[in-house]
């Protein structure tokens, strides 16, 4: 039985997500914010601190949060406003013309109910505005989304920074920050031929056994 085109498309996409080829590795150091010891409810780590580890820390502050409220998953996640706006910030390599993927999981501090909306800046590439609505959400039921978007590297060293708005103590929560490279279309390519090459191999061992 001849197989149509369609199966091996699908049986490399499958296979692509398998081996982890759909996209690469995280290129962010601890974007969970998992490398912590921290046991308490939450700690304040100011402007030019080296605590949050991988991460730049700017402007006033941000609070690591470990039991005060749900993390989107692991222990930790981080209130983008300590005792004010906050930036974090972190570099990686990239290769130019080369396509990533930048993923966080996104919610907001649910104790600052007369300013329930809650404001961030994403900077690379221009990034929008991302906004967050703490009204009916707690510290047990967050709301997380995950919020994704892509750029094209222009250089081989690229920045991507966090940013507070909110002129209070009460900020958006982060967790969850990867960047990832998105494979060429000649990856999918060569998987794909590679597969036809072995569906003809099974087909020419099949007739050789009849």
């Amino acid at each position: 039985m001849r197989l149509p085109k369609q199966f091996f498309a699908a049986a490399a996409l499958a296979l692509l997500a398998s081996t982890g080829w759909a996209a690469g590795p995280n290129l962010i150091i601890n974007g969970g914010f998992e490398s912590s010891t921290f046991t308490g409810s939450f700690t304040t780590f100011s402007a030019g601190s080296t605590a949050l580890t991988g991460w730049t820390i700017g402007q006033d502050s941000v609070d690591l949060i470990n039991t005060y409220w749900a993390p989107s998953s692991g222990s930790y996640s981080l209130d983008l406003s300590g005792n004010y706006d906050g930036t974090i910030s972190q570099s990686f390599a990239t290769v130019i013309g080369q396509k990533y993927v930048v993923s966080f999981d996104m919610a907001a501090n649910p104790d600052d109910r007369s300013d329930p909306e809650k404001f961030m800046q994403v900077g690379l590439s221009q990034q929008p505005l991302y906004t967050f609505s703490s009204v009916g959400h707690t510290h047990s039921s967050m709301g997380w989304t995950t919020q994704t978007f892509s750029f094209f590297a222009t250089t081989t060293n690229s920045t991507l920074h966090f940013a507070s708005l909110q002129d209070s103590a009460g900020g958006v929560a982060l967790d969850n920050i990867s960047v990832t490279a998105v494979p060429e279309p000649e990856t999918y390519a060569m998987l794909l031929a590679g597969l036809g090459l072995m569906g003809a191999v099974a087909r020419r061992r099949r007739q050789a056994t009849q």
